[in-house]
């Protein structure tokens, strides 16, 4: 008889415990690159933040790179955010991994440029942060010669990897920090 009751009065606690388990993501942690995510999307400034993104469009699908003030007054054009509905948004979509849908003329129109898969930048990048930031910076300032697609994989890998970068804007170099 007691191994009966020892039994039947585990199984609710399995149950408590496996319920336990599949809510869990719902009510843990935050994204690690949430703070991040908040930094990059508050710069405002004329040369603001690159932004890495997935767009789809009817002739385009894919990752690209975009400065956090232009697509900010793309969405405020197209959708009517302003900067809090804006950042909200956006976090949204970074931190889930998310598409955003535009048209093709906004593409060209808000300066998005396309990141291809180039593959110096990612053996690079398999060799750890430091090594990349030191193979493509001097300091805080990006390496002078470095073509455009190269440019491109190097800020969107800079940009998993939770460092901001930007124009400078008096050079016009690539800086992160």
């Amino acid at each position: 008889m007691k191994s009966k009751k020892g039994i039947s009065s585990g199984i609710p606690g399995i149950v408590f415990i496996i319920i336990l388990i599949m809510i869990n993501p719902f009510f843990s942690c935050t994204n690690p690159n949430s703070q991040f995510f908040s930094n990059v999307l508050n710069d405002f400034d004329s040369t603001s933040y690159f932004i890495a993104i997935d767009i789809k469009s009817p002739f385009y699908k894919g990752r690209t790179i975009i400065e956090n003030d232009d697509l900010y007054r793309l969405l405020h054009q197209t959708k009517g955010l302003d900067r809090d509905k804006y950042k909200s948004f956006m976090k949204r979509i970074l931190i889930h991994n998310r598409t955003l849908k535009v048209e093709e003329k906004d593409i060209e129109l808000w300066k998005f440029m396309k990141v291809y898969e180039v593959e110096s930048v990612i053996q690079v990048a398999n060799k750890a942060r430091d090594n990349f930031i030191g193979h493509y910076f001097n300091g805080t300032v990006m390496n002078y010669g470095i073509p455009e697609k190269e440019r491109n994989a190097v800020i969107n890998q800079l940009f998993y990897w939770g460092i901001p970068a930007k124009f400078d804007r008096v050079t016009g170099d690539v800086i992160i920090g």
